[in-house]
C-alpha cells in the first residue's frame, strides 16, 4: 500500500504491469526506463525464462519529479502472462497500489486477454479490493499492427466500466507514460482520502483537506468560506493510434492533471493477507524435495510486510547452500563463483543484507528471494 515517509519526505507507491503473456508489458518498461533521466531512475531488472519473457518480476524503482512538497518514489513491476505462472502473478500483486492492464490489440489475442484480465480481477478480489474501484488503466498495446482490433472492440470486451484507456506501441516508446500517469494520479486520490485527517475547525463540511498539500497561506481563504469548484474532469485519454505521442529524448515524470477530478474515490480496503492454502498460493517450496524450510520462512517474511526480515533470512540460506558444497575452495565467494551465481547479485544480496532494520524495501526482499531460488536450484544440478 502507498505510504508516506513524513521522514524523508516521500510518497512510496507500487505499480504492476498486468497482462498476458507477449502483450508488451516487459518492453513498455523498458520504453519508460529508456525515457525518463537517469538520474531518476534505478536499474531495471529482467528475468528471462523459455517459457515467457517474464518468469519472476522486472521491478524499476523510480523516483519522480515532487508533488506538493513530497517526492514520489514509484516502484514498476510487471507480472509473467502465462497461465502456469498464476501464482507467481499472485505474489508480484500483493501489495500493490495500482494496475496498468497491458493488452495486446491483435484479434487473435483476444482470449488471452480475457483470461488474464479475469485473472487481475480474482486475485484483486482476493487481497480485499474491489476491481471497480481499484486504480487502473488501460494500455492497448500493438496499435502498429495490421490485425489490431478497432479501440471500440477492445473497450467493449475488456473495459465495459469506462476507465481510462490509451493506445500504445511499447516497442517504440509511443504510449507508455500516459497510462502510468493516470494510474499515479489515481493512486494519490486514493491515498489522499484514505490518509486524510478530520476536518479542520472552520471548515466548510464534507470538504476534506488534502494532506499532500500544504497550508494554505494565510488570508487565502477565509474561516468557513466556501472552497473553490474542483477542476472539470480529465477527459478519457486518446482512443487512436495517431493520437500516441512518441517519446523524444529524456524526460521528467510530471503529472499533468490535478490529484482529483471530482469527489475522491473510497479508500481501497486495507490489504488482508490470508494464510497461504495448500495448493495454488505460490511457493518455490514446492521445487524442492527437501530443506526448504528457510525458503518458506523468506516467502512468509516477504507476505507479512518483513522485508529487512526476508533479505536477512535470504541472505542466510545463500551462505547454507554455499557451505553446503563439496569443493576444496573455503571463501563463500569463491563457491558462489563456481555454482555460477552472478558476482555483482552476490554483493548486492550481501549489502543488502547489512542494512538496518526497517530500511529494506519489498523489492530488495523480492531480489534476495531471486537469489537464494537461484542457488537452490544450481545447488541441486551440481
Amino acid at each position: 500500500m502507498s505510504t508516506i515517509n513524513q521522514a524523508t519526505r516521500e510518497i512510496q507507491a507500487k505499480i504492476v504491469y498486468y497482462g498476458p503473456g507477449l502483450s508488451g508489458k516487459t518492453t513498455t518498461l523498458k520504453s519508460i526506463h529508456d525515457a525518463v533521466r537517469p538520474e531518476t531512475r534505478g536499474q531495471l531488472v529482467s528475468l528471462a525464462t523459455e517459457g515467457d519473457r517474464t518468469l519472476f518480476f522486472d521491478f524499476l524503482p523510480l523516483t519522480v519529479e515532487q508533488v506538493n512538497g513530497l517526492t514520489l518514489r514509484l516502484q514498476l513491476y510487471t507480472v509473467p502472462g502465462q497461465i502456469f505462472y498464476e501464482a507467481t502473478r499472485q505474489l508480484v500483486l500483493n501489495g500493490a497500489d495500482g494496475v496498468v492492464f497491458v493488452a495486446d490489440s491483435q484479434a487473435a489475442a483476444t482470449d488471452a486477454n480475457q483470461e488474464s484480465l479475469a485473472s487481475l480481477e480474482r486475485n484483486l478480489q482476493a487481497m480485499g479490493h474491489d476491481p471497480a474501484t481499484f486504480p487502473c488503466a488501460f494500455q492497448w498495446n500493438k496499435r502498429d499492427l495490421p490485425g489490431a482490433e478497432p479501440v471500440a472492440s477492445l473497450r467493449a470486451t475488456l473495459n465495459p466500466r469506462g476507465r481510462p484507456e490509451f493506445p500504445s506501441v511499447a516497442s517504440r516508446g509511443e504510449g507508455v507514460m500516459e497510462p502510468l500517469k493516470e494510474v499515479t494520479r489515481q493512486v494519490l486520490a486514493a491515498l489522499s482520502a484514505r490518509t486524510a485527517p478530520p476536518p479542520r475547525r472552520g471548515t466548510s463540511p464534507g470538504v476534506t483537506p488534502n494532506p499532500l498539500h500544504a497550508e494554505p497561506p494565510p488570508g487565502s481563504t477565509s474561516p468557513g468560506s466556501t472552497p473553490p469548484a474542483p477542476p472539470a474532469p480529465r477527459p478519457p485519454g486518446p482512443t487512436g493510434p495517431a493520437a500516441a505521442p512518441t517519446l523524444a529524448g529524456k524526460q521528467a515524470f510530471t503529472l499533468s492533471a490535478p490529484l482529483s477530478s471530482g469527489p475522491a474515490p473510497e479508500p481501497p480496503a486495507p490489504l488482508r493477507i490470508a494464510p497461504p492454502p495448500a495448493r495454488g498460493t505460490l511457493s518455490f517450496t514446492r521445487l524442492f524435495t527437501t530443506g526448504s524450510g528457510q525458503l518458506a520462512d523468506v516467502e512468509q517474511a516477504i507476505r507479512d510486510g518483513r522485508p529487512t526480515t526476508a533479505v536477512r533470512a535470504a541472505a542466510q540460506g545463500v551462505a547454507d547452500v554455499l557451505g553446503g558444497l563439496e569443493v576444496l575452495e573455503r571463501s563463500d565467494a569463491a563457491r558462489a563463483a563456481l555454482l555460477g551465481i552472478d558476482g555483482r547479485e552476490y554483493l548486492k544480496l550481501l549489502r543488502l543484507s547489512r542494512l538496518p532494520e526497517g530500511l529494506a524495501t519489498e523489492a530488495d526482499a523480492l531480489f534476495a528471494l531471486h537469489v537464494l531460488v537461484g542457488a537452490r536450484l544450481r545447488a541441486e544440478s551440481v
